[in-house]
């Protein structure tokens, strides 16, 4: 928690800065705007250990402060689901031989304040992006196990949970159109700050398996606007 709160006070001295930067010049394109997009997400790290590609979406909200600079509110969801040959990989690394047939449906909401500095170089605009904030979770998990021709129901459970995470990556805007439309592509390394595993299965012996410190990579791509 310290560190997302010395991040986010870091994005907001940079953000006064140029806030007062942009009082002197580019003040004519202090702009509103919405921008929507969505694409697969990648599991990365031990996540992919047990998790397949995901599918994910961002809505930010952005304020222009300055030429090239814009500060923003942003909320996603994303969401993977758990792989049962990793599961019983897993498993079996633990000295359990079994099948498993797991629903373990992961739902992520991430809930961030960010900044863009992008460049405007003719009809291509690209940019670095930088975000922080709390990604909210949730796991249900149900379904069943064998082990030696004996099946076992796994009770259906949900647990929910936040933590601290950031983001960060590069993306490009390409304006068409009337003025203020512009295709919005990005790719961003997302990551949680600390490791909070939740029981996906209890085996009749061995470990838990539980879920890993969430990382992806998303790949976004939609539309934005910027209002007059």
């Amino acid at each position: 928690m310290k560190t997302i709160l010395l991040m986010l006070m870091t994005t907001a001295l940079i953000t006064d800065a140029l806030s007062q930067y942009g009082g002197v010049i580019g003040s004519e394109n202090r702009k509103w705007g919405i921008s929507v997009k969505a694409g697969p997400a990648f599991p990365e790290g031990d996540f992919a250990k047990l998790f397949n590609t995901g599918v994910t979406g961002f809505v930010e909200v952005p304020y222009n402060i300055a030429t090239g600079v814009s500060i923003y509110a942003g909320v996603g969801l994303s969401h993977f689901k758990a792989d049962n040959s990793k599961l019983g990989n897993e498993l079996a690394q633990d000295g359990v031989t079994l099948t498993t047939n797991i629903d373990a449906p992961y739902w992520v909401l991430p809930v961030l304040i960010g900044i863009n500095v992008s460049y405007r170089y003719a009809h291509i605009w690209p940019y670095f992006t930088f975000s922080g904030g709390v990604y909210f979770q949730k796991l249900e998990t149900s379904g069943s196990y064998t082990s030696n021709g004996v099946t076992t129901t796994v009770a259906p459970t949900t647990q929910n949970w936040s933590q601290g995470a950031y983001a960060v990556g590069l993306g490009t805007f390409i304006p068409f159109g009337t003025e203020g439309w512009a295709f919005d592509l990005n790719a961003k390394f997302n990551s949680v700050l600390d490791n909070e595993g939740k029981v996906i299965i209890t085996p009749p012996s061995g470990d838990n398996v539980t879920t890993r410190a969430i990382r992806y990579v998303s790949v976004l791509a939609g539309l934005s606007y910027t209002f007059k």
